[in-house]
């Protein structure tokens, strides 16, 4: 099992951990680090770079090293010369970018090798060009975040409200790796919880000579097994069956062999469901019903923006979370890196993970009046008023669906998938909801998160912010406060901004904690008796000008009590308590 614990920020070599824990090869030529770099407005500029930038940091922040906004226009070129170590390339090379925002091509000694577009999902590219000696990688970069065709998120031009300051160029990791000339493409991992088994499918490029599949619980060999013609498995863990959940997070490893190309990976044995209980359809997990206490997650860092700042900072958001006794985050519109799932998986944090949204910006007015009114907007035929006005803003948004599920289908802790936020860039989302269940049958899906339901998915899903909460569960959908609370205060030296949010705002953090335990207890936890089952409190952290966090954007300062949290988190269960 892998056991990195993170490290300390190191400018020279930030980010350095292997980024792919569940596709991981014994290959690994990290290129984070300082870059040569020039933003202008000359796309043709291979030559004038004035400038160093930390990868991978994206242009906006601190640890960027730049710190500047990029506007419509704009180019961001990258330079990175490097040598391989002696030795390093077996076969064929190949060059990962976990993340770049938002238009971008790539060359290597001159050659274009690839072009890609979208800022949130991952990309590889042959490395045809290399050299024995000395290479040069060039990446250069555009960015409108106003654009509605590209998924941006919570980014914004300007950071206002609950819009933060955009992300522009490389922000994931970039890394080299040597593989041989037929390669293993991509694993699918499906846990057959009920059956005690686990399928395992592969991708190959040529063909397959000889295979194993091998999983160990341990350390220990447990199981293995040959692909079958389809480059197909399915592993009998009766004599090893450990369950995964929060409290007791079981992973197994797994190493998958073809012809010469090895894979190591992981996963874990869960299911993720609904049952009927008391009349109401609630959360399952591994056929138990199970309460998800939670808070909503933007990730995003003072230091870093969307890009975590150090392996550490994410272990220790997780952590926070588990010590505070919620047993879940909603990820909110983000794609992480894949170790931040990782931590989730090993440490036990079931997650929500939203799809990142699109479009125009949704008429203030509308999103003022739709908290307190029950507006019913037909979003197959009345889209542009939920800001989707383009054709092409909806075909990138649906022909991204099937790469993010192939991007985060192996990961154990993923439990929901959320398809819309609050209506930002809505559309079909009845079509859309089936299409995501095929892509993926194993997980429950929360079609339209906030309002403008269309009775789809799995969730009868509520914000609620300015009101008590009155809701009752109706047996047909489970029943779920997909966000509530945000209350706000602002600890001195902690809290760059003056500005506020329309949030309710303590001065006194006591009054703060005293509010939230009431919220909790003579709002929420009564609700269980009704039906609910999820709630996620906003939110972890402060972000620039939003002011609610559980902690400070720096995180460090926790405003509330970790001790009466935890307590607050045990009312929110299925078992029978009293909820004075």
């Amino acid at each position: 099992m892998f056991t990195n614990q993170g490290k300390k920020l190191d400018p020279s070599h930030p980010l350095e951990e292997y980024p792919t824990p569940q596709f991981q090869r014994d290959s690994y030529f990290c290129l984070n680090g300082e870059w040569d770099f020039q933003l202008d407005e000359d796309k043709e500029n291979h030559s004038n770079y004035t400038q160093k930038i930390i990868v991978p940091f994206a242009v906006e922040t601190p640890l960027s090293q730049i710190e500047c906004p990029v506007k419509k226009g704009q180019v961001m070129h990258y330079r990175k010369t490097f040598r391989l170590p002696f030795g390093f390339k077996k076969g064929r090379v190949l060059l990962h970018f976990e993340a770049v925002d938002q238009i971008c091509d790539v060359f290597l000694n001159g050659v274009k090798i690839a072009h890609h577009e979208g800022g949130y999902l991952p990309f590889t590219v042959d490395c045809l060009e290399l050299r024995q000696g000395d290479n040069e990688l060039l990446v250069d970069v555009t960015d409108d975040t106003t654009s509605p065709d590209f998924p941006r998120g919570k980014q914004a031009t300007k950071s206002s409200g609950i819009w933060y300051t955009s992300t522009s160029g490389i922000w994931g990791t970039v890394w080299l790796e040597s593989v041989p000339n037929e390669v293993i493409q991509s694993l699918r991992i499906t846990p057959l919880f009920d059956e005690k088994k686990v399928h395992v499918a592969a991708r190959f490029e040529g063909k397959i000579l000889r295979s194993k599949v091998e999983v160990f619980y341990g350390g220990r060999p447990v199981a293995s097994a040959t692909l079958d013609d389809d480059a197909s498995c399915t592993i009998d863990l009766t004599a090893a069956f450990h369950p995964w959940s929060p409290e007791v997070p079981n992973l197994y490893d797994l190493r998958v062999s073809i012809n010469f190309d090895v894979i190591n990976s992981y996963f874990a044995m869960r299911k993720f469901s609904s049952i009927m209980r008391n009349g109401y359809r609630i959360f399952a997990l591994n056929n138990e019903p199970l309460f998800l206490t939670g808070v909503l997650d933007q990730g995003y860092y003072p230091d870093g923006g969307l890009t975590p700042p150090s392996d550490a900072a994410m272990i220790n958001d997780v952590r926070m979370l588990k010590n505070l006794g919620f047993n879940m985050v909603r990820k909110h519109i983000k794609i992480e890196p894949m170790r931040w799932y990782y931590h989730c998986d090993r440490l036990g944090l079931i997650v929500i993970q939203d799809f990142v949204n699109g479009g125009a910006p949704v008429k203030k007015s509308l999103f003022m009046l739709a908290p307190f009114f029950n507006l019913k907007i037909d979003d197959v035929t009345q889209s542009a008023k939920l800001g989707r006005q383009s054709d092409e803003g909806k075909k990138r948004f649906e022909e991204e669906m099937e790469p993010t599920v192939e991007r985060l289908f192996n990961v154990p802790s993923i439990a929901i998938w959320t398809l819309f936020n609050e209506g930002w860039g809505q559309f079909d989302s009845v079509r859309l909801t089936e299409k995501l269940r095929t892509l993926d049958p194993t997980r429950l899906i929360d079609s339209c998160s906030g309002w403008f339901d269309q009775g789809a998915g799995d969730f009868e899903s509520h914000h609620c912010y300015f009101f008590k909460p009155k809701y009752v569960g109706d047996g047909k959908r489970i029943l779920s406060l997909s966000e509530f609370g945000a209350y706000s205060h602002v600890v001195e030296g902690h809290c760059d901004t003056k500005k506020r949010t329309l949030y309710s705002y303590y001065r006194d953090v006591r009054k703060l904690r005293k509010a939230i335990s009431s919220l909790y207890r003579k709002q929420i936890a009564p609700l269980v008796d009704k039906g609910l089952s999820v709630a996620v409190y906003t939110q972890l952290s402060d972000v620039e000008q939003e002011t609610n966090g559980l902690i400070t954007y720096d995180r460090k300062v926790m405003k509330v009590d970790d001790k009466e949290m935890r307590e607050l988190n045990g009312l929110l269960s299925f078992k029978e308590a009293s909820h004075g």
